[in-house]
């Protein structure tokens, strides 16, 4: 027999758990479906950085539609509150620190693009500072002397990965919310005005069932890249694709540096954690497995992703040099053509929505709040027409 909920989340990690509280607070009925345990993706497997300036990887849409990158802006003051507000109730536990950020420029082509993002976001509301010679070695003295430009964000930061996802999903289940992990969705189909989940359990327990079926008026799938796997059957096809990331994390010294430091033109970002241990990532690749759905996919460290994310590093913080490497490791992250966020309803799939997609550990909490919003009142208080998920192909009806 089915169990009936209003809303049956999918994807345990952290957008789909702070979703889950966000919809438990606001009264619905709510489980979340994982085919691992909590937290087991890209949500526990990231470098934490709390980066509210646009990142790298979106300056492409600097010069072709700013527009879109101003109105992401407006997400991420959103998500600077958000932040703030997690670290005096649910991520109380989850080393919170917001003690700024710096983004670095070592050459005037970078400085040019650095003043024109700076820009961009002053100009939306962002509180970005250009400094340059004398007060970015005031304020950032670990960086080399080479480094001659930033932008600097007060507000950025870092967050512990490990800790954040499971805070969200105690409060959830303080608040009623059930979670059916180990738990793999086969199929969705339309059932009167909500939708049926076929799953299976993965343990191999002789206890457990053969199959599961869920009922929900309302199904979130906040299961990153592997939404495209589930949705698909369904005659809708989003472009989230998954990508193997590697991180890296030296000895613990002490302390030294206080922001999250990012480079304008180059794959890093490097933050001193509470513990002393510095962690330096920034987007380096990892090989990931074609196989998503059914599986734990493969992710592998790549020898010369590790080198060349150490070379830019140690090239910009020479301080990191008398330190060991202990440890490096893989995650996952999931995302659309355009690197901005998949949020909002599945039009052609009337009670399918999605939270997906652009920076999920940075704006998850934003993401949920807001989803939870539009799934629970039918509007949200931000504008989410610019991360539509229709915008990228024509649904198809179901047959």
């Amino acid at each position: 027999m089915a169990r009936g909920y209003d809303v049956a989340v999918l994807g345990a990690g952290l957008v789909g758990c702070a979703a889950a509280y966000e919809l438990a607070r606001r009264g619905k009925r709510v489980i979340v479906v994982d085919q691992w345990e909590i937290n087991r993706g890209a949500s526990g497997r990231n470098a934490g950085s709390l980066h509210f300036q646009i990142e790298p990887r979106m300056l492409n849409l600097l010069h072709e539609q700013p527009e879109r990158l101003s109105q992401l802006i407006t997400v991420n003051l959103q998500a600077i509150e958000d932040w703030r507000q997690l670290s005096r109730s649910v991520g109380k536990d989850a080393e919170v620190v917001m003690s700024g950020g710096v983004m670095v420029a070592e050459s005037e082509a970078d400085f040019t693009v650095l003043t024109e993002k700076s820009q961009l976001e002053i100009a939306a509301g962002l509180r970005v500072e250009l400094i340059e010679g004398r007060e970015v070695r005031r304020i950032a003295p670990y960086l080399t002397s080479d480094i001659r430009y930033a932008a600097f964000c007060g507000d950025e930061g870092h967050s512990n990965p490990r800790l954040i996802t499971p805070a969200f999903a105690r409060a959830a289940t303080e608040l009623g919310c059930q979670f059916s992990l180990q738990t793999r969705v086969m199929s969705l189909e339309p059932i009167g005005q909500g939708w049926r989940l076929k799953a299976r359990p993965t343990s191999q327990s002789a206890a457990s069932p053969d199959s599961i079926s869920i009922d929900a008026e309302m199904v979130l799938m906040a299961a990153g890249a592997w939404a495209r796997e589930i949705l698909e059957p369904l005659g809708f096809s989003t472009p989230l694709t998954a990508h193997g990331l590697q991180m890296n994390v030296t000895q613990r010294t002490r302390s030294f540096m206080t922001h999250l430091v990012q480079h304008v033109g180059q794959q890093l970002s490097i933050k001193q954690l509470e513990s002393g241990n510095v962690l330096i990532g920034g987007g380096w690749p990892a090989t990931l497995s074609a196989q998503l759905l059914g599986s734990d996919p493969a992710v592998n460290i790549i020898e010369s992703s590790l080198y060349g994310n150490m070379e830019v590093a140690l090239r910009v913080v020479p301080g990191i040099s008398s330190l060991d490497i202990i440890r490096s490791w893989t995650g996952i992250s999931s995302v659309a053509p355009d690197h901005l966020p998949v949020l909002g309803p599945v039009q052609s799939l009337p009670g399918i929505f999605i939270a997906a997609g652009g920076s999920s550990f940075t704006l998850g909490p934003t993401y949920a709040r807001l989803i939870a919003e539009l799934m629970s009142a039918g509007s949200t208080t931000l504008p989410l027409e610019l991360y539509r998920p229709e915008r990228f192909a024509v649904a198809r009806q179901i047959s």
